[in-house]
């Protein structure tokens, strides 16, 4: 079983899930996301959407808060952060799947709307930044973790800062600037980010 279905198909009482409803409900719920945002997306709206019943989404989640991290949290596991043995491979990778899925998807309606109602909903943020954010940040620090063991690192290097460098010049385009978002972007950008905590292939790891 995948990640996704792992994520969503939860064990629980009553009859064995079923794959194909677990899928109408991740898609008819990011579907929503991206038009009508957090706010007025319902339980009843996803279940209509997804050809459900209210009821079979109550048995697998117990509020729509848990419904919406669910579902992110499974589509998050289909871009895992890369291992690709050096840093600049990551780093062209993880950027690569950034630009892939906001080209590909509605990642970017579904984050601008996120990030309007974070601002609003507490319990939203906490969910959303324990849930989805810490996680994802943990796993790109263990990447920058291998390239420092592999000395590829600057010494010194902050991975939260990193994580703002790699992700934060996409979601600005997506939702502030209005600038393209392409598949050039991602090598430019990882160039950048590279030339800025990669250690100089002359200096020896370990020396400052």
């Amino acid at each position: 079983m995948g990640a996704e279905a792992e994520t969503l198909a939860q064990p629980g009482p009553g009859r064995p899930r079923s794959p194909a409803a677990d899928r109408a409900i991740r898609d008819a719920t990011v579907d929503l996301l991206a038009g009508v945002g957090y706010a007025n997306l319902t339980m009843c709206g996803v279940a209509s959407a997804a050809g459900v019943s209210t009821a079979t989404l109550y048995r697998r989640w117990r509020s729509k808060l848990d419904l919406v991290v669910a579902v992110l949290q499974a589509r998050a596991d289909e871009w895992p952060i890369p291992d690709t043995g050096s840093l600049a491979g990551d780093c062209r990778q993880l950027l690569r799947a950034l630009v892939t899925s906001v080209l590909t998807s509605s990642s970017g309606s579904v984050m601008a709307g996120l990030v309007g109602e974070i601002a609003r909903n507490p319990e939203l943020a906490e969910a959303f930044r324990t849930s989805l954010v810490a996680p994802r940040r943990q796993a790109l620090a263990e990447m920058l973790e291998r390239a420092r063991v592999r000395g590829e690192l600057r010494p010194g290097v902050d991975y939260d800062l990193v994580a703002d460098l790699l992700y934060g010049p996409i979601h600005n385009r997506m939702m502030v600037s209005g600038l393209p978002v392409d598949a050039d972007l991602a090598d430019r950008l990882a160039d950048l980010v590279l030339r800025a905590i990669a250690l100089d292939p002359g200096t020896k790891a370990g020396t400052s």
